[in-house]
């Protein structure tokens, strides 16, 4: 940020929030954990949703039909590369199944994980 004589603080404080502004454009991840932090409920848009949603979070803390809404409605390949990012399937595990099954997979595969997480964490 650079510096020149005479900027208000409120003009600083402004500089700072473009710059905040910019990055939460430009990084969904961010954005959401932003939202999520502030205690709100992230939108997904259809370009940014693949790099967002996190199937374990979402097997966590909503129900089945919320997670299926925001998974049900993607593209076969953005799908598989949620399920790969997130080692839920192989390429093998993916092979030959429609988007449906591929969901339903990524629904129990995140809900057991995160079962053994809690278990295994008392």
């Amino acid at each position: 940020m650079a510096q020149g004589p005479g900027l208000t603080p409120v003009e600083y404080i402004d500089r700072f929030f473009d710059e905040l502004r910019a990055e939460v454009r430009s990084n969904p991840a961010l954005a959401a954990r932003l939202v999520k932090a502030l205690g709100g409920n992230v939108v997904f848009e259809d370009e940014t949703r693949a790099d967002v949603a996190n199937p374990y979070a979402l097997a966590a803390s909503a129900t089945k039909a919320q997670f299926f809404a925001v998974f049900g409605s993607m593209k076969l390949a953005q799908l598989k590369k949620v399920l790969k990012d997130h080692n839920l399937a192989t390429r093998v595990d993916m092979n030959g199944k429609a988007a449906d099954q591929l969901v339903a997979m990524m629904y129990e595969r995140a809900l057991n994980k995160v079962g053994e997480r809690r278990s295994s964490s008392f």
